[in-house]
């Protein structure tokens, strides 16, 4: 994201008078707010993946859960799922336009993650000691 767009956002974010749980915000996040949508959004960011790659890319996600959290972005119209008539069937998966758009704020989700995770980690095993 650009400068030009994250001072747009803090002021669309400033000028908000109310926070409702209807708004824009958590209805999206209810689509790729888990944390294996995220990851599978990042794997796709980096191109095109089949079913076993995704598997072997995103570390202790079940088959179930793989399969369960590409359904829910390919039925939102994040993922596009490409079936190859082949034996045995081949399956690709990639991220649509609409997707695409979602790399640039991941990406700096990723690096404010990054470069904060020990501080969040303090808080929170700070937090479990006073309870």
């Amino acid at each position: 994201m650009d400068t030009s767009a994250i001072q747009q956002a803090r002021a669309c974010l400033a000028k908000k008078q109310e926070f409702s749980p209807t708004c824009a915000v958590p209805q999206v996040l209810e689509h790729i707010g888990s944390k294996w949508a995220i990851l599978i959004i990042y794997a796709l960011s980096q191109g095109t993946k089949r079913y076993s790659q995704l598997q072997q890319k995103i570390e202790g996600v079940s088959p179930k859960m793989l399969i369960q959290n590409l359904r829910k972005l390919e039925t939102c119209g994040l993922v596009r799922r490409v079936v190859h008539p082949v034996v045995p069937p081949q399956v690709d998966y990639s991220l649509t336009p609409l997707g695409e758009t979602l790399i640039d704020p991941l990406a700096v989700l990723c690096q404010w993650a990054e470069n904060h995770v020990h501080e969040l980690n303090c808080l929170t095993s700070g937090s479990d000691r006073t309870r």
